[in-house]
């Protein structure tokens, strides 16, 4: 198969983003595996210490001020702060290693969008600022976020079968819907903000219509068509 070309520049910074069962873990390590000696595949999760406890650091003066206000600013709120900001230090490492291609499996838009769903960092000044910051950090980076999605009922399906935890995989349609609408509102939120500050490209590729191998080939040809056009 052909491979993408990024004539000579630093590696390109891809995020798939979409809600629970979009196919974001599945579709990411499909094209990773095509060609692991030139793409790169990276997630929030699991990141070294190292880099967590020098994102904590410049975390820090964030969360006293908010503390300071009287907001509380939980500890799972902490952790994932910290992890949006680690994950820079993790692509600047694998930048290092001759990549054309990093993709993020849920990244830095997944990381804001999390935290708009269940904690609304945007309601005290001090994390509102952090918050921005960070988009506007993550705009000069990324150079694409792929929107992945599929219907309702592919989207339930896939929670309840996959072997994951998840949240609402014990519930009804309805709970699984509704958390899927809070889930795809607050996507929309955070990547209207990216594209009004930067150049991020916006592609959308949806999911279930002709299995594992189509999904990876019309991502592909996305990356490959918004690179010419880059």
């Amino acid at each position: 198969m052909k491979r993408i070309a990024t004539a000579g520049r630093r590696p390109w910074l891809v995020e798939l983003v979409g809600p629970a069962g979009a196919g974001k873990t599945t579709l990411a390590q499909s094209f990773f595996e095509l060609d692991p000696w030139q793409h790169a595949c990276l997630t929030l999760w699991g990141l070294p210490r190292r880099f967590l406890a020098a994102s904590a650091i410049a975390l820090l003066p964030t969360v006293v001020a908010a503390r300071r206000r009287g907001r509380p600013v939980h500890a799972r709120e902490i952790a994932q702060m910290m992890r949006v900001r680690a994950l820079r230090y993790a692509i600047d490492r694998a930048s290092k290693q001759g990549k054309t291609i990093i993709l993020l499996d849920e990244g830095s838009v997944f990381g804001l969008t999390w935290l708009d769903v269940f904690f609304r960092p945007g309601a005290d000044p001090a994390l509102a600022q952090w918050r921005r910051r960070e988009i506007v950090a993550w705009c000069r980076r990324l150079d694409a976020v792929v929107r992945l999605d599929a219907a309702n009922a592919i989207l339930a399906h896939r929670i309840r079968t996959r072997e994951q935890p998840h949240p609402v995989k014990n519930d009804p349609d309805p709970a699984i819907d509704a958390f899927t609408a809070r889930f795809r509102a607050a996507f929309d939120r955070v990547l209207t903000e990216m594209t009004a500050a930067g150049t991020v490209r916006l592609l959308r590729l949806q999911t279930g219509g002709g299995g594992r191998a189509t999904d990876v080939l019309r991502l592909r040809a996305a990356l490959q068509e918004a690179l010419h056009a880059h």
